[in-house]
């Protein structure tokens, strides 16, 4: 859910800026995307065209969403709709918080790979060139 979380916020910030309501954007967003933070849009889409609650609908896909950004962007749509606070800004600078939080973990999945690979360096190339040398030793001896 982390991954996708950018990407399908981007998208509905450009549904928002474009007219649409909340509950359409996050729908037609939802419907859009694979995955399952897109699929938890649209079931909360869902449970607002039912009649239930906005903020009910949104504290439940929060609760239901282990991703960081899904909580706040519970609280950014609730608080939108209560303040009339600008939406799209909210949206674009969660996606953008979002991004750098994945460009951290990239980046810490590759300091902590980058131990391993001096570990199969050491463990099987550097045997394999010493045996090559001493092979070639061995052969410059016997002549």
């Amino acid at each position: 859910m982390e991954e996708e979380l950018p990407d399908l916020l981007d998208l509905l910030r450009v549904s928002v800026e474009a007219g649409l309501p909340v509950s359409r954007a996050l729908a037609e967003v939802g419907r859009g995307h694979r995955g399952k933070l897109a699929s938890e849009w649209t079931a909360a889409a869902a449970q607002m065209e039912l009649g239930v609650p906005r903020a009910r609908a949104l504290e439940e896909m929060a609760s239901r969403c282990p991703a960081p950004g899904a909580a706040s962007l519970a609280t950014a749509l609730q608080r939108a709709e209560r303040h009339g606070a600008p939406l799209s800004e909210t949206l674009a600078a969660q996606a953008e918080e979002a991004r750098a939080a994945r460009t951290r973990r990239v980046r810490e999945r590759a300091a902590r790979a980058a131990p391993k690979i001096q570990l199969v360096v050491a463990l099987l190339l550097v045997p394999s060139v010493l045996l090559m040398v001493a092979a070639a030793l061995v052969a410059s001896l016997a002549r």
